[in-house]
């Protein structure tokens, strides 16, 4: 692996090159020899040479050999998969997106419902019958008689 950029103390154009060993050493651009600041180099046309057929005989990395390696057919196998896996798991999101829509309209419904409920019964507690009347004269004329009794008789004669 290698990069180009220009030196950091004197600006020539140095090739960075990576060495077997890991440690990187920089040799002047287009040729082979180490970089030593402050003394240029002649380039070497056979490293030009070189580049232009690389850049020019660069094949592709998949050479089609006419036929489908066992590797091929199960990479498309498991492609297969995954989106039925997929398409799987988008069904299920839609039905529980459908699920929990019922849930909430169940549920407004109720209140609904509980509500109507709760007016029909406000109504009929509005709405009272003639027996409700009817008691609760009984219960004035009780309570004026008692009261009546207590103080002695003075709303009628008690001979």
């Amino acid at each position: 692996m290698a990069y180009i950029r220009p030196c950091n103390k004197c600006g020539q154009r140095i090739s960075m090159r990576e060495m077997r060993a890991g440690q990187w050493v920089a040799f002047d651009a287009s040729t082979e020899k180490p970089h030593k600041c402050g003394k240029k180099n002649k380039e070497d046309p056979s490293i030009k040479e070189l580049a232009k057929q690389k850049n020019i005989e660069q094949e592709p990395d998949n050479i089609d050999l006419g036929y489908e390696s066992e590797i091929d057919k199960e990479i498309e196998v498991l492609e297969e998969r995954l989106e039925n896996i997929k398409e799987e798991q988008e069904l299920k999101i839609q039905k529980e997106k459908e699920k929990r829509k019922e849930n909430i309209d169940l549920k407004s419904r109720k209140k609904i419902d509980y509500s109507e409920e709760a007016i029909a019964s406000r109504k009929k507690e509005e709405t009272k019958t003639i027996g409700w009347y009817v008691w609760r004269l009984m219960l004035a004329v009780w309570a004026f008689g008692i009261i009546n009794w207590l103080l002695g008789c003075p709303f009628a004669s008690c001979n």
